[in-house]
């Protein structure tokens, strides 16, 4: 049995996915409903659960403002949210579940049988910030969560050199020289990094425009990186590279 905390501030929003929840019949008992999120904390730190379903977007008390009322989290969370932007794919990237509203019956199965198997990573502390920080509409985030084997590791999006593809993981080089390797394909990294600039330049490497060395035309054409690496290029992201560093007076 999957105990569940749904919080929602519209109960329209928490009765349609306890409907939808026991129709899965996946075996999802829900606890407690909640449409006021300030009402829920207390219930939540003395009862035993698996799930919590959570909103974001709420008034007075938000889906992050109302996790930061938690120094440790013995359940998981599923946020569902209306939002719909680069934002989400961060989320994604980092292994968290989440369900885009109006919530899909195969969407929810998909996230439950995730967690059934253990693929969504238990939410850590220093990641409530960081995905609130993703939340910002006006500026891209500055630091992204990379799911790894002992949790999350935060890291500085602009610290990230390049990253490349290895079939269904991607590998990151850091600037300090460090290497980080997470489950997700390139194309998602590429989504979540791409409001920060990150160029796909080859079918298997994105790269921080910040660390080109040099853009070079002979054996095919290639890009010099700050660290020493050579990363292979299309001729087409070449003469864009080149056209966008003339333009901005940078070469």
């Amino acid at each position: 049995m999957i105990r569940a905390i749904l919080i929602d501030d519209e109960k329209p929003a928490t009765e349609v996915l306890d409907m939808k929840l026991k129709r899965l019949n996946m075996g999802v008992e829900v606890l407690a409903k909640f449409n006021q999120p300030e009402a829920a904390i207390e219930f939540i730190k003395v009862t035993a659960f698996d799930i919590l379903f959570l909103d974001i977007e709420m008034p007075r008390l938000n889906g992050f403002d109302l996790l930061h009322h938690f120094s440790d989290f013995h359940f998981d969370v599923i946020f569902t949210t209306a939002y719909d932007h680069y934002a989400i794919r961060a989320f994604k990237v980092s292994a968290l579940s989440y369900l885009l509203k109006p919530i899909e019956e195969n969407d929810l199965r998909e996230a439950l049988g995730l967690w059934q198997q253990k693929k969504i990573k238990q939410l850590q502390g220093p990641q409530i910030q960081t995905f609130y920080e993703h939340l910002a509409p006006k500026t891209p985030p500055h630091r992204i969560a990379l799911p790894t084997n002992e949790g999350h590791e935060i890291i500085e999006i602009a610290q990230i050199v390049r990253c490349m593809a290895d079939t269904s993981y991607t590998h990151f080089q850091m600037s300090d020289g460090q290497k980080i390797v997470i489950c997700r394909t390139l194309k998602e990294v590429e989504q979540a990094l791409e409001p920060n600039g990150f160029v796909r330049v080859h079918h298997s490497h994105l790269v921080n425009p910040e660390y080109i060395k040099k853009i070079i035309k002979q054996e095919g054409g290639y890009l010099l990186m700050t660290d020493g690496s050579q990363v292979p290029i299309t001729k087409q992201k070449r003469d864009w590279l080149i056209e966008q560093f003339t333009t901005l007076g940078r070469i």
